[in-house]
């Protein structure tokens, strides 16, 4: 369609992967989605959603399979498909793999009460893809030369409003372990980024005045 000097073609490739209002349309479409799941799929698990991700948490594989099979056919009433790579049925109570949502792993976990009392449940911790991507962004801001010439307190201060939105996420009894390992990185690379700006070649000698200039500015934690 064209009108003056403007025009518009029509799509057929769908909305654009990381475009501001794909999310939004992706919600808008597949409401249908959830109207046909509470209608007709609900019986067979609980369904939580996130745009175009969603997981089904069934009670048996009989209806993790019948789950499955009518997703199929919804997806092809609405003419769309399932990515087959990241389409499968977890048997999570098995305790032979979990799966990866929103950022988090999910598990079957062993514990046991104060009288020896053994149960299972699910915990979460944040996936390698999350922790990577974490690592990134630091590094990103950190490693490069052009990120010498400003001072330790410019580098708190982009890291400060970062570190409390990680921690409230991926916070959790099973995830501490991870979010150390990305303390000590923050401070690892902060260290490399102080010895170079220094012109010093190695950097574990600038370790104790960077813990200081942590503590000194209140450098915030993940844990």
């Amino acid at each position: 369609m064209s009108h003056g000097r403007r025009s518009v073609r029509r799509s057929d490739l769908g909305t654009p992967q990381g475009g501001v209002i794909s999310p939004l349309l992706a919600n808008i479409y597949l409401n249908y989605f959830d109207l046909l799941w509470e209608r007709h799929g609900k019986q067979c698990g609980e369904l939580t959603r996130y745009t175009d991700d969603f997981v089904v948490v069934c009670k048996t594989r009989k209806d993790a399979m019948r789950a499955y099979e009518l997703i199929q056919r919804i997806m092809e009433r609405l003419e769309l498909t399932l990515h087959p790579a990241k389409t499968r049925i977890v048997g999570l109570w098995t305790g032979e793999e979990g799966f990866d949502f929103l950022g988090m792993h999910h598990n079957r976990t062993r514990a046991e009460t104060s009288k020896a009392r053994v149960y299972y449940s699910t915990q979460q911790w944040l996936t390698s893809k999350a922790e990577a991507r974490i690592r990134e962004v630091v590094k990103e801001r950190l490693a490069p030369p052009s990120m010498r010439k400003y001072a330790f307190q410019e580098h708190d201060a982009w890291l400060n409003p970062k570190i409390p939105g990680w921690r409230n996420y991926y916070h959790t009894v099973y995830g501490k372990r991870k979010l150390a390992k990305l303390d000590w990185y923050i401070l690892q690379r902060l260290t490399r980024w102080y010895a170079k700006k220094r012109q010093r070649t190695r950097w574990m000698g600038a370790f104790r005045e960077v813990s200081h200039l942590v503590k000194l500015h209140g450098l915030k934690k993940l844990l």
